[in-house]
């Protein structure tokens, strides 16, 4: 078959599926409509309530001990799980917050949930250290990332050649493995069968996880494999496809952010660029890798706006993409990124009437083109916004919103 006709083959499928998700409501989900979807602190309560023995499911100690062994892959007797306690927010002695802590028999159990914020200095160390007992600290993430150096200092790395690929006295763990495996687990539970409120809860938990971090209904990527696998042809095209894929998300970034430099540069004659994480630095490098890190490479584009009444502190216009694209204001120090530079006054004091988001370098940002995240193209989880960007008139009205909304931007300024 050729790529053309496996193509066609492909989407008649996605299609049907689509269909049959707007028919059944299957778009229909409560995270996504609340848009806690990446919200670490509501996930971790929606897994708190789950795990907890004592939550509003009234199922005991039921989805706790299925959570145990399939995630933790630890075992205990009814009577641990009867006396076992689930805390969420747990305050260690120097005033850290553990997302989740299961005591259970003679362990504490720390687990960390990361979705997309960065690890703090020292996080997983302090959790070892404070709070683990005859327990690792379990790190949970999209796809079972490695906590950074900086929150692991003096725990013992595990190399592989030259590269640390986790540390002994940390568990990775990840939503798109051991989460779904439990929570199919607890979805087919013959009591969770019967009771429609906390099963379609699950099943909608599972639609966001698969979401996130690109995984098919097990029915939809059956059909899929059925076809590729019915030919030699078929697979040959399919491996085509999977070589030209990568190249064709980074030639779309490298389109998006040229396009707006290109508007911009029209706009802001006098506005020098700065080159911090810039996208084309390198040969583009920042955006050629960008797709071979779980984590983002930041690429983006940084314009000069004025120097502050602080010695070698700059205001700087940028646009970026994380996971989905956003611009705002940030600080540098000397010309490179330095952190948090401004206190919350000194912020005040830059903007007109907009209430900061200040973190790290960054003191306020806006996601493109009109600050829903929802409705911003992610480059990571390819989602309607995305598509729609492979749409000439759609990508152009997306150019159009996004210069706009950047001009609105610089207005915020005092």
């Amino acid at each position: 078959m050729s790529i053309e006709m496996l193509l066609s083959e492909i989407s008649h499928i996605s299609r049907k599926y689509e269909i049959l998700n707007q028919k059944t409501g299957g778009y229909f989900n409560i995270f996504n409509i609340a848009n806690i979807e990446s919200d670490e602190v509501c996930i971790c309560r929606f897994i708190y309530e789950l795990i907890n023995p004592k939550g509003s499911h009234y199922q005991g100690y039921t989805y706790l001990k299925m959570f145990v062994e399939e995630v933790l892959n630890m075992k205990f007797n009814d009577y641990d799980y009867k006396k076992a306690v689930v805390k969420r927010e747990y305050v260690i002695c120097n005033g850290r917050r553990v997302d989740l802590v299961i005591e259970i028999a003679d362990k504490v159990i720390p687990i960390e949930v990361k979705i997309y914020a960065k690890d703090q200095e020292n996080q997983c160390y302090d959790y070892y250290k404070y709070c683990a007992k005859n327990s690792n600290v379990f790190y949970l993430t999209l796809r079972g990332g490695c906590p950074s150096k900086e929150s692991t200092n003096n725990l013992t790395p595990i190399y592989d050649n030259s590269n640390i690929i986790g540390y002994k006295e940390v568990s990775q763990i990840s939503f798109d493995n051991e989460i779904l495996s439990w929570l199919s687990k607890c979805v087919s539970h013959h009591e969770t069968i019967k009771i429609a409120p906390i099963r379609e809860v699950i099943l909608q938990f599972m639609g966001v996880i698969r979401s996130k971090t690109n995984l098919l209904l097990e029915d939809k990527e059956n059909e899929i494999i059925s076809i590729l696998s019915a030919s030699s042809d078929n697979i040959k095209s399919a491996i085509d496809i999977e070589k030209s894929l990568k190249a064709c998300k980074v030639n779309m970034m490298k389109k998006v952010l040229e396009t707006i430099e290109a508007r911009l540069d029209n706009s802001f004659k006098d506005l020098s660029k700065i080159d911090i994480y810039s996208y084309k630095s390198n040969n583009y490098n920042l955006v050629n890798k960008y797709y071979d890190k779980k984590g983002s490479t930041c690429p983006g584009l940084s314009y000069f706006i004025k120097s502050l009444n602080k010695e070698d502190v700059d205001l700087i216009l940028r646009f970026e993409i994380n996971n989905s694209l956003f611009v705002g204001f940030c600080t540098s120090y000397k010309k490179e990124y330095n952190g948090k530079l401004l206190d919350q006054n000194e912020i005040n004091n830059l903007l007109c009437e907009h209430e900061p988001c200040a973190k790290g370098w960054w003191i306020y940002w806006e996601y493109l083109p009109n600050n829903k995240q929802a409705l911003a193209p992610n480059f990571k989880e390819f989602n309607e916004a995305y598509f729609d960007l492979f749409d000439e008139n759609k990508f152009n009205r997306f150019i159009d919103l996004c210069e706009e909304k950047i001009l609105n931007i610089l207005n915020m300024l005092k």
